[in-house]
């Protein structure tokens, strides 16, 4: 398209106006008109969910901490904070997960600058800056494919980054006294991997509950590593691994006390992890062990 000259664009407007005086429609009343009308349907929608809210509360708890339930809106109030609870796992508001996935993925003190500063502000730089940067006047999708790829991409990241930060599982909550479970949570391992028994929420590597790796398999993935896992066949002795892998073996997918499907594979757990002693020795339970 051709660059116009200040004059062109100066009398292309005036001829736009002109018709627009001749033929469009004045801002008052027609445009006022539907301003009203809209905000009159987004006010009646709100009190329509306001009120299906209340509707649906269930009775007052007679116990003064617990939660008033509630219908598909969610609970009136939920129980009081009780401050004895370890276990508590908080996440921010739905219209924060996106955030709360960048904090995530820029884990690192070195890097939670990034997550939490640098790319919102390029973001809403972006957002504020572009109808500056792009004044190209033609309104055809097909010939705006920066403006186009920038207003598809942008949603599709904020979304799917607020999907990963609503399925975010509990960290840090009701530790396992499993022996290896203290070791694996305070190693590498819970950077990498999510384990439920062992409360971690690692966003690298595979979800070891999904991936239900029986003994022989976690043994030779953390002694010689594989593609982006290293080796820590120099970080641990042979009976740490031993713990580590008849761990993961026995508690991937595991239910509550109940071992997970890999358990029969761990013929040295939890024998090793006492050898090992110290994190890897943990308490056993009686649900412990093939």
């Amino acid at each position: 398209m051709p660059r116009l000259t200040a004059r062109e664009r100066r009398e292309g407007y005036q001829r736009e106006y002109a018709f627009q005086q001749r033929h469009g429609k004045p801002f008052f009343p027609h445009v006022v008109f539907h301003d009203t009308i809209v905000s009159l349907i987004v006010v009646a929608l709100i009190m329509g969910l306001s009120v299906l809210w209340y509707v649906q509360f269930g009775a007052i708890p007679t116990d003064p901490m617990a939660e008033r339930t509630g219908g598909l809106l969610g609970p009136a109030y939920e129980a009081k904070a009780d401050p004895g609870v370890l276990g508590y796992h908080p996440q921010p508001d739905w219209y924060f997960f996106f955030l709360f996935e960048l904090l995530r993925i820029f884990k690192t003190p070195q890097l939670l600058i990034v997550g939490t500063i640098i790319i919102p502000t390029i973001w809403m730089v972006l957002l504020i800056g572009w109808p500056f940067i792009d004044r190209n006047p033609d309104r055809r999708l097909s010939r705006r494919p920066i403006a186009l790829a920038i207003g598809v991409m942008v949603p599709i990241v904020l979304l799917t980054l607020t999907f990963y930060g609503s399925k975010v599982p509990a960290e840090g909550g009701a530790a396992s006294t499993e022996p290896g479970a203290a070791a694996f949570a305070a190693g590498a391992c819970s950077t990498c991997h999510v384990l439920a028994n062992a409360g971690t929420a690692g966003n690298v590597g595979p979800v070891l509950d999904e991936a239900k790796p029986d003994y022989a398999t976690a043994l030779a993935l953390i002694t010689n590593g594989q593609g982006a896992m290293p080796s820590f066949k120099a970080t641990y002795t042979e009976d740490e691994i031993s713990c580590l892998a008849g761990y993961v073996a026995t508690w991937s997918a595991a239910v509550g006390t109940t071992p997970g499907p890999g358990a029969a594979t761990a013929k040295d757990y939890p024998a090793s992890c006492e050898k090992a002693g110290g994190l890897f020795a943990g308490t056993v339970s009686s649900a412990s062990g093939p």
